[in-house]
């Protein structure tokens, strides 16, 4: 271990190549520069929604860059990941590598409008691994499931979270709480501002969470007083 001190940064190629608002490792946003902008410069046409795919276990990195390469007509893939900082000996050197890894392994998000949405599964190219995410509580007029959606402002506050690339987010299901209640909030400034999302006191640590129903509760880090305003 005393080898780390000598560990040079290496970024590893994750294969995630399109540039987005915020990493270097995702697509834009409908609607950014090819070279990436803020978010907030950037709102999501309202015909867009994020749809939820389900992907076959340790397909996720395989079918986002197979729809990249495609580029399906009006259509979006985000995949979202996390870093951590690992340092490798080869060869008897020490190179501080930069590791990725879904943070759901079995789903992907796409941006498109439902049309677009649909027509990838009935009359696109089949793309191995690549199934619509159905909600189960949510019926169409014809008696069928509707697809997941994740609203818009939920989305982009849990890319936020994600992204801030932060050591202390909580992410992992089996470490937040099962009910949110609390202030609604908006983060003003920091490494999370314009996260919104429900105020909570969590193991004596005050976070703002996101709640994606289905897929999950999203934290940040500990957030300050000044951080936040009341919604």
């Amino acid at each position: 271990m005393n080898n780390i001190q000598s560990c040079k940064p290496v970024q590893a190629d994750s294969g995630l190549h399109n540039s987005s608002g915020f990493t270097s490792n995702t697509p834009p946003i409908p609607g950014n520069a090819p070279n990436g902008q803020s978010v907030e410069n950037a709102p999501i046409p309202s015909q867009q929604r994020w749809f939820v795919a389900r992907i076959t276990h340790g397909r996720a990195r395989t079918v986002y860059e197979t729809l990249s390469t495609l580029h399906p007509v009006g259509i979006t893939p985000y995949l979202p990941v996390t870093k951590k900082q690992v340092c490798h000996i080869v060869d008897g050197k020490a190179s501080l590598v930069i590791e990725e890894r879904p943070v759901h392994t079995g789903l992907l998000f796409l941006n498109a409008s439902p049309s677009n949405y649909s027509a990838l599964f009935r009359t696109g190219p089949k793309i191995p691994g690549l199934t619509p995410f159905y909600d189960h509580f949510s019926v169409s007029p014809t008696g069928r499931d509707n697809y997941l959606v994740v609203p818009e402002r939920q989305f982009d506050s849990f890319r936020r979270i994600i992204e801030s690339r932060h050591t202390d987010i909580l992410i992992d299901q089996n470490q937040v709480p099962t009910y949110l209640t609390g202030k609604r909030v908006r983060v003003i400034s920091g490494p999370f501002a314009g996260v919104e999302g429900t105020l909570l006191k969590w193991k004596h640590q005050r976070r703002v969470f996101v709640d994606l129903g289905q897929l999950g509760k999203y934290a940040t880090a500990y957030i300050r007083n000044c951080e936040l305003e009341i919604l």
